[in-house]
């Protein structure tokens, strides 16, 4: 089973509830340099955590400093584990191309503007039932889809009675899982 780690960008996202964490997810929170104080909800949420939350503070300013940095512990993480599932919350879509690029290798990455969606599988919005089904079913389907249209088409076929954001919540579950990842365009399965 893959490890996931949230890469907090705190100069970008400032309300977060760390309470949300699911159990054996590690988060590292980047900081700016500028950043002298934290909010003492943030931090009183974080003591739970332990040892799986770490605290990283930039040591320079300047244009981007600290997309670089979570870049880089992003890259040590995922050379060390190349399991994991990496999840950046940060608004900052200039993390995108990376994103797209880890994953076009094969690597469960990807960003997301809210804690809420950086783990949909305990979100109440996407039922574990509905999830556990579609695991089932893309076991036993013998054509799996090779691009994302296609598999969202197939778990609309099954769910006809869903919304259109809930048959994506299902994706994005199978995503941030490793059940499913993209490369190229492509999908590859791991059951």
């Amino acid at each position: 089973m893959s490890d996931t780690v949230l890469f907090v960008d705190l100069e970008n996202v400032q309300k977060i509830d760390l309470g949300q964490v699911p159990a054996g997810a590690r988060v590292m929170v980047f900081h700016g340099f500028n950043q002298k104080n934290m909010p003492i909800e943030l931090v009183a949420q974080a003591q739970p955590l332990g040892a799986r939350l770490q605290w990283i503070r930039i040591q320079g300013q300047g244009p981007n400093a600290l997309d670089f940095h979570i870049a880089y512990y992003l890259g040590e993480e995922l050379a060390q584990r190349p399991r994991s599932t990496c999840v950046i919350l940060s608004a900052d879509k200039g993390f995108d191309p990376l994103v797209k690029h880890l994953a076009g290798r094969g690597q469960a990455c990807r960003r997301v503007a809210t804690l809420k969606d950086a783990f949909p599988k305990t979100n109440a919005t996407a039922p574990q039932d509905a999830f556990q089904r579609v695991l089932g079913l893309l076991q036993k389907e013998g054509n799996r889809p090779k691009k994302r249209a296609g598999l969202l088409g197939k778990i609309r076929s099954w769910f006809p009675k869903q919304d259109k954001a809930a048959h994506e919540r299902l994706l994005e579950q199978l995503l941030a899982g490793g059940h499913v990842t993209e490369s190229d365009g492509r999908l590859n399965y791991r059951f």
